[in-house]
């Protein structure tokens, strides 16, 4: 495969997982919702009773979306991120409390997994 075209792949990798992360369709949202808020908070009920709809408003709507649409994938994140954690308290409170020693059973473990690891990486 050509230089260029691994290139190209790399920069279109790279520009995908920006577009499509949660954290920037939320930020993304966040700046949009608040901005066109700051535009039309003073004129919104009677524009929308009057059908006067401006950018502002399409904006407003855009800006709602994006956020809406982040929040499950960075609601997934958090709750699996408290779920690691738990688990990790629950294996240590077990440990400690069996007389087990951690290091060596975190030892064995990392052991398996690079073990299982390193035929997918020469994959």
């Amino acid at each position: 495969m050509s230089l260029l075209r691994r290139f190209n792949r790399a920069v279109a990798r790279g520009v995908r997982a920006v577009a499509e992360s949660p954290w920037i369709k939320f930020l993304t949202g966040t700046v949009l919702l608040t901005s066109s808020l700051d535009e039309a908070i003073d004129t919104l009920v009677a524009d929308l009773s009057a059908l006067e709809l401006g950018a502002h408003h399409g904006v407003m709507l855009l800006g709602f979306v994006n956020i809406l649409s982040s929040l499950p994938d960075l609601l997934d994140g958090l709750l699996g991120t408290l779920a690691v954690d738990d688990e990790q308290g629950a294996a240590a409170g077990s440990d400690v409390a069996g007389g087990v020693d951690a290091t060596a059973d975190a030892d064995a473990t990392d052991a398996g997994e690079d073990e299982a690891v390193a035929p997918r990486l020469a994959a």
